[in-house]
């Protein structure tokens, strides 16, 4: 009952057609169980008295009757098929919109292999609860009570070698289900890391193929899935012996009920009818539990399905907006971190009463060490993650204060990895504006340089870029991003390493187009190479979540022993043109 119980808010709104599937199983259950009646009765007061006249009603009755048993029971099942289809595609829907509201934090922990089997294997493994073989409970639990009223009103002791088996049937029944919980939760976890594996090996098939891993990655693949089927060999043999078992109880039980009653008929003291019919409903009391049994290793594998479902529903959301939170005001573009705390991990913090002021419409690059804090700056300010004290706000208004959706509007970010999704070039530019016109797609492209890849695509703009993109190279995917972002035209630009793999031709290129998208909007960026920062009105030195210097290009390198010029000179040493480390 704590299954149902858990899945109770989820099947809530549909127990309207749930109810008239109840209602539907329990009319063809009944009707199920009028046959043996009718035959005692045939036997018992047609044949054996010789009543001629009441030949055709019985026999109408018997033929009637299984007849509209099968029809209510098809229309029944249609509609359970149906209620059970719809149950599961919103409870998968619900997930994802789950997934996609999680914080960066819980996405850390989990891999998204493992949230791809929630969302698919346990999604449909939960089907059963509103299926016909669940449903179908209700008609064992009608059959079982009824059997037992008719087995008690003929014969008392028959009645009690029935009870006395399906106490064996408890018994039988709790020694195997812990054993098929168990290897049914180990399987489970194993598929995860199954399907976790598999996703990061399709994401990286160009450096397995580039590092000759195949063998290794196919060896790894095996062992997994080895264990796997270990524990699904085990569940499965547990079921199998509780299956087994529960047979060759139910086989001795009804064997003990008709030797017993064909005792009682030889002494006069039940008639044929009843033996009949009492030995009918003994066997369909019997099957219900055995049902049950065969049912076990299904429900429990719906029940771990459960638990592991509820363990993300139930997962509190770290970034959301308040109730009836207002949207954004549009502005100048004003960014100011005051008196900001922050850490991943409580025993070690990243930003200590941090504090910083950029002007709107400026140009602000942040420089440093890796792990100095400047993609962790530019997540607080998109709300990835949540300040512990102090807090960021744009235009003097608190992020935190207003809907989310109209904050991250206000953005266009460019990541150091992009993400090319399923579907076509023009797919992917117009990812952050949907329905945008094609001339403006296409004029997106090429002021991210995507002209000379236009021309090689088959179909342009309409070609299909394959499963994380793999038709493109590296630097490509970094200018569909820009391009994305060039699109959605926000207000404010946040440049994440955006041009570390382009060449130094493309990149000259985008540098020219970002210079006159930049002109008006407050905008950082963080990279590595000197050309994409040199010009910026401010550049800010970080180190450890502190900031060491802030000034111009050339303000800093008049600085001596300044850190700015530290690693300029580092760098110019080294013979290279590009990159602070």
């Amino acid at each position: 009952m704590t299954l149902f119980r858990q899945m109770a808010p989820l099947i809530r709104p549909y127990r309207g057609r749930l109810m008239v599937a109840l209602l539907a199983t329990t009319l063809f259950t009944l009707l199920s169980l009028l046959p043996p009646l009718l035959m005692r009765y045939l036997i018992d007061h047609v044949i054996r008295p010789g009543a001629w006249g009441l030949i055709l009603p019985a026999v109408f009755a018997i033929t009637f009757v299984p007849m509209a048993f099968a029809g209510i029971r098809f229309v029944n099942f249609f509609l359970i098929a149906r209620i059970a289809q719809r149950f599961v595609a919103d409870l998968r829907l619900t997930l994802y919109e789950r997934f996609l509201n999680l914080s960066l934090r819980y996405h850390g922990h989990h891999s998204a292999g493992s949230l791809i089997q929630r969302l698919m294997s346990d999604a449909g493994q939960v089907q059963s609860l509103v299926g016909g073989e669940v449903i179908q409970i209700l008609g064992d639990m009608i059959i079982f009570a009824f059997s037992l009223i008719v087995a008690f009103t003929l014969s008392f002791k028959l009645a009690l070698i029935c009870i006395l088996t399906l106490v064996l049937y408890v018994g039988v029944f709790r020694l195997f289900a812990k054993r098929i919980r168990a290897a049914t939760l180990s399987y489970r976890k194993i598929n995860d890391r199954i399907a976790a594996r598999l996703q990061e090996t399709l994401a990286g098939v160009r450096q397995v193929r580039i590092y000759n891993k195949e063998s290794v990655e196919t060896d790894a693949f095996l062992d997994l899935t080895t264990a796997g089927l270990e524990k699904a060999v085990e569940s499965g043999m547990s079921s199998a012996m509780l299956s087994a078992t529960c047979s060759l109880v139910s086989h001795l039980g009804s064997v003990a009920v008709f030797c017993y009653g064909a005792y009682l008929c030889l002494k006069g003291a039940l008639s044929l009818g009843d033996l009949l019919a009492l030995t009918s409903y003994v066997t369909l009391a019997l099957e219900p539990a055995l049902r049950l049994t065969m049912l076990a290793g299904t429900l429990t594998e719906t029940q771990v399905a459960v638990q592991r479902i509820f363990e993300v529903l139930d997962e509190p959301l770290d970034i959301t907006s308040p109730p009836g939170a207002p949207p954004l005001p549009s502005g100048p573009g004003r960014i100011e971190f005051r008196q900001v705390t922050f850490a991943y991990t409580p025993e070690t913090p990243l930003f200590q009463n941090f504090n910083l002021d950029l002007a709107p419409g400026s140009l602000v690059a942040l420089v440093g060490h890796t792990g100095c804090g400047k993609t962790s700056l530019v997540s607080l300010l998109s709300r990835f993650w949540d300040v512990q004290s102090g807090g960021v706000y744009i235009d003097g208004v608190d992020i935190r204060s207003v809907a989310l959706s109209s904050l991250r509007q206000r953005f266009g970010i460019i990541l150091q990895d992009p993400v090319i999704f399923e579907g076509s070039l023009a797919d992917n530019i117009a990812y952050g504006w949907p329905g945008a016109p094609a001339a403006d797609i296409e004029a997106a492209a090429r002021a991210a340089e995507l002209g000379d890849l236009l021309a090689e695509l088959p179909e342009g703009l309409a070609t299909i870029l394959g499963t994380y993109g793999v038709r493109l190279s590296v630097g490509e995917k970094q200018r569909v991003a820009i391009a994305r972002a060039l699109l959605k035209n926000p207000s404010i630009f946040i440049l994440d390493e955006a041009t570390a793999a382009l060449d130094s031709e493309s990149e000259a290129l985008i540098q020219k187009a970002l210079q006159r998208l930049f002109a008006g909007r407050t905008s950082i960026v963080i990279a590595h190479r000197l050309s994409t920062i040199t010009h910026a009105d401010r550049i800010i030195v970080m180190d450890h979540g502190r900031i060491l210097e802030s000034g111009t290009h050339a303000d800093l390198l008049s600085r001596p022993g300044g850190h700015y010029a530290a690693l300029y000179e580092e760098i110019r040493r080294a013979g290279r043109k590009e990159g602070i480390l």
